[in-house]
């Protein structure tokens, strides 16, 4: 069975009452997820070659956009807890990808910055990762790709919305 088929003949998901209500949302969500499993070669090479999670890989690539974040930065832009981004941290500066320093501008802060191998790492994700992808759209015209690129920005924007939302409510709700 090729690639095509194989993705094309996963199962659809679990739909949810907000689904069965929408069914184009069922569509997008059910389409959503078919399209996240064809990153999982991309994922498991760039696991292969450094070890380095999904999560990991994020939170380099923030780094390498804005080096000298703190914790506090990480964990807001990954949208997980402190304590996720320290226990990331930890791995990555044992892994020689990151260094932590105190801040210059709060003794009580630390900043973290990448190391060679972080910065190689996310030059190797952002080089295969682009050409993967370009790989897999290559087919798609030009009207169809500014389509594909329209819905994406617009759901990665609700997304994010959506996700500050849940962030707030989750502090809200600790007190």
């Amino acid at each position: 069975m090729g690639t095509r088929n194989r993705i094309a003949a996963l199962p659809d998901l679990v739909v949810t009452p907000e689904e069965e209500a929408r069914p184009a949302l069922a569509a997008a969500v059910n389409s959503f997820f078919k399209a996240s499993a064809l990153m999982d070669p991309f994922r498991l090479r760039m696991w292969d070659a450094e070890g380095l999670t999904v999560t990991q890989l994020r939170l380099l690539n923030w780094l390498a956009e804005d080096e000298g974040l703190s914790n506090a930065d990480l964990a807001e832009r990954l949208y997980v807890t402190r304590p996720s981004v320290s226990a990331l941290l930890d791995r990555l500066e044992r892994g020689g990808f990151i260094r932590r320093e105190i801040s210059p501008s709060d003794r009580r802060g630390i900043c973290i910055w990448l190391e060679e191998r972080g910065r190689n790492a996310v030059s190797a994700m952002r080089q295969e990762g682009h050409s993967y992808t370009a790989r897999l759209l290559e087919s798609l015209s030009d009207p169809e790709l500014a389509t594909l690129a329209e819905g994406l920005t617009r759901m990665v924007d609700a997304g994010r919305d959506r996700r500050m939302r849940d962030l707030q409510a989750e502090k809200a709700a600790a007190g």
